[in-house]
């Protein structure tokens, strides 16, 4: 059954109704656009998700992804006040660390989604690029993503860098308990974010690239190894979400049985054409058919003769009568059109072209 994908216009809409649900906005649209990130538009209630192609995984791996990535964004929607770009590092730090908040408040409503956050947290470690990988300062802002978020980081990093990603993830969880407990809004986190940039010592306007799902080519990821990951994050969050079993949260039992519903309205929806059994049509199942037979000569001829008269029907005339004509006088006299266009169109005629193959019996 994973087999068939979702088609877009399932997907729309049952993305819709829990866009709306989390959210508790019923105005808001979602979108499924192929770009390369995904984009929550407060003033236009509006969610931009991208394909699920873009996610790695199985078909059902990359619904709960997508699934996952949904209910964030309803979260911002429902408890942010603004939404800065990514592009620079100000927004990029003050976005990853409202994730969390956002996270925290979502919780507390929706217990279900605890072990769909550890699900997505694991396939992120498996997205988010190796440190080394990087250049300048962009290094340690992915850093300090990895580390706050993820629990760890992914290739080295200096010792001097280490100490300071450490330092500014220990003030931006005093951050988030501050604004989860108080309910602190955005412009409260702004003041955080300039202090964690400081420690950090990077340029608010830093670029920061953009972080695709993508798994470096030619590495193939195991039921095991991705078990083992999770097995790390959940004990990383283990004092937010307690004690969890990787294979329970990788096998996601609670989640398949809405994937499968969707499945079979996918199936259920798909257009398939019309059957050969409708329009009277029978294929043979042997192919050694003597193929003369079968081909109607009279019809091909006619066929032809109508085709080719078709194509030399057309008539063209051009026909001067009366005297000569002074264009420049009648123009400056007249305030009606010059030129008229008609297009008369005498005996036409429509030829229906059959294809009487050898596979019609």
């Amino acid at each position: 059954m994973q087999s068939l994908h979702l088609r877009n216009d399932t997907l729309l809409e049952i993305a819709t109704f829990l866009v709306r649900r989390w959210s508790e906005k019923q105005k808001v649209t979602v979108g499924i656009v192929d770009q390369q990130e995904i984009q929550t538009k407060l003033k236009e209630n509006k969610v931009i998700m991208f394909p699920l192609d873009h996610f790695y995984g199985t078909d059902f791996q990359k619904y709960r992804q997508f699934r996952t990535a949904l209910w964030y964004e309803s979260m911002r929607l429902k408890h942010s006040n603004k939404i800065l770009s990514n592009d620079h590092a100000f927004g990029f730090l003050l976005n990853t660390i409202e994730t969390r908040i956002i996270e925290n408040k979502g919780r507390k409503e929706w217990l279900g989604m605890d072990e769909e956050i550890i699900f997505y947290y694991g396939f992120a470690w498996l997205y988010r690029p190796l440190l080394n990988s990087l250049y300048g300062k962009s290094r340690i802002v992915e850093g300090f993503f990895q580390y706050f978020l993820l629990g760890d980081i992914k290739g080295e990093v200096t010792p001097n860098a280490f100490e300071k990603i450490k330092k500014a993830v220990e003030i931006a969880n005093e951050a988030v308990k501050q604004a989860v407990d108080n309910n602190f809004g955005t412009d409260w986190l702004e003041k955080k974010v300039s202090e964690i940039i400081k420690i950090l010592e990077i340029d608010p306007l830093l670029t920061i690239p953009i972080s695709i799902p993508k798994i470096s080519s030619g590495i193939a990821v195991s039921d095991n190894d991705f078990i083992k990951t999770i097995g790390k994050i959940t004990k990383f969050h283990e004092s937010d979400f307690g004690e969890r079993d990787p294979k329970l949260i990788a096998e996601g039992k609670s989640i398949f049985e809405e994937f499968k519903v969707l499945l079979q309205e996918t199936k259920k929806n798909e257009n398939r054409g019309v059957s050969t059994e409708s329009i009277g049509i029978s294929i043979p199942s042997s192919t050694n058919v003597d193929e003369t037979r079968i081909y109607d000569e009279d019809l091909i001829s006619n066929l032809k003769a109508k085709f080719k008269e078709w194509k030399t029907g057309w008539r063209e005339q051009h026909v001067n009568t009366g005297e000569e004509f002074d264009e420049e006088t009648y123009m400056e006299g007249s305030h009606k059109p010059f030129f008229t266009d008609q297009k008369i169109s005498i005996k036409t005629r429509i030829v229906i072209l059959l294809d009487h193959s050898s596979s019609i019996a």
